[in-house]
């Protein structure tokens, strides 16, 4: 039942996610831990990396790889 709940809730920051891109500059560890393939270590490395002055920068900062970035591409902006 608790499986259940915690897929519920993931299912739900998903879609968040989905219809309203992730402020890179703003978003809370745990918000950036709801994207694909975002684990504890690489959100706080995203944290550490700010500011950002456009999304792509992930890769440019050498924050994620390239590949892992086209996953969320669609999921995050950058905002001032």
């Amino acid at each position: 039942m608790k499986r259940d709940a915690k897929a519920v809730a993931a299912g739900i920051r998903e879609g968040w996610s989905r219809d309203k891109p992730l402020d890179l500059n703003r978003a809370t560890k745990d918000q950036l831990m709801t994207l694909p393939g975002i684990g504890s270590a690489q959100a706080d490395q995203v944290i550490a990396g700010r500011p950002y002055d456009q999304p792509s920068e992930l890769v440019s900062k050498h924050i994620l790889p390239k590949a892992k970035y086209d996953q969320i591409a669609d999921r995050v902006t950058a905002r001032k």
